[in-house]
């Protein structure tokens, strides 16, 4: 039975990494393409999110909308300095640098994850899961093509902010894992994300962002961003997180950077190099070995 939970919390991760690595290529077509600012990505990607998440569970589970007071400031604490700065983060160096930069800088945070497994809960790390993490950031490191100057372009500002969502991802990953103990997943991602949304409308309320006209065509894409994109996976991620150890789910996590790489390839016609596709099997080889762990 525990086997089952596990190979269960195992997919969950897989299918949101899968969603993310999507969701990455799109946010990124929307800011080169269509010229639209990181931060308004950031708020209506929130909003539309709660929305989303408040309107589902009302149809399909009223019950989960029942939430106490000690869990709401839980809620509080995971959706702003968890979801809200990750998101903001990951996309100003979505932005300032290069799908390839941003992501490989996003997922330092299974380092991060583990080292507050170690330093701070005295926990040892297993060989495979070490040996895991080695090769899924070597595979990343290819993927991205962190060996060619013209992809990879890193600039102080987005090294900085990629490294604020590496610690926003992992903040919210260790969070969310000590929440999940009283919350159900779902309860704990709405209400997160009704968080970031009211923290978000302080900096940009609703108005300004009606302000700037957006066509049916590009709420459209807002709302794959805010559903496939974040409600999906985000709530897939929370709900493996009650199967996983917060690094075991970290490190799957990172078939991101090898999904994207593949919708860029398929979609925007991207060519994909021997040392890209060496990279996505060192990932693929990661994930293999930490379920084994």
């Amino acid at each position: 039975m525990l086997e089952d939970s596990r190979w269960r919390g195992y997919a969950m991760v897989v299918c949101a990494a899968i969603c993310w690595g999507v969701m990455a290529t799109v946010a990124k077509l929307l800011f080169r393409d269509r010229g639209v600012d990181p931060l308004i990505l950031v708020v209506i990607r929130a909003d539309l999110a709660t929305l989303t998440l408040f309107a589902a569970l009302a149809l399909m589970s009223p019950a989960r909308l029942r939430i106490g007071r000690r869990d709401v400031w839980a809620a509080a604490v995971v959706g702003v300095v968890g979801l809200a700065l990750n998101n903001f983060f990951y996309f100003q160096s979505l932005h300032l640098t290069s799908v390839a930069t941003a992501l490989l800088l996003q997922y330092q945070a299974p380092i991060l994850v583990a080292l507050y497994t170690v330093l701070i809960q005295h926990q040892r790390l297993r060989g495979r899961v070490i040996l895991a993490m080695g090769l899924a950031l070597v595979g990343c490191a290819l993927v991205v093509r962190v060996y060619d100057p013209a992809v990879f372009r890193p600039n102080l500002m987005g090294v900085a902010a990629g490294l604020g969502g590496a610690c926003g991802f992992a903040f919210y990953i260790l969070a969310s894992r000590v929440a999940l103990r009283t919350l159900d997943p779902w309860t704990l991602l709405t209400y997160a994300y009704l968080s970031a949304g009211v923290a978000w409308s302080v900096v940009i309320p609703p108005w300004r962002i009606l302000a700037h006209g957006f066509d049916l065509g590009m709420w459209g894409a807002f709302l794959a961003v805010a559903t496939v994109g974040t409600v999906v996976p985000f709530g897939l991620f929370i709900s493996g997180l009650r199967f996983l150890p917060p690094t075991q789910a970290s490190i799957v996590s990172m078939l991101e950077p090898v999904v994207a790489a593949g919708v860029a390839y398929f979609l925007l016609g991207e060519t994909l190099i021997p040392l890209q596709i060496l990279g996505g099997a060192l990932v693929l080889a990661g994930v293999v070995v930490v379920q084994t762990a």
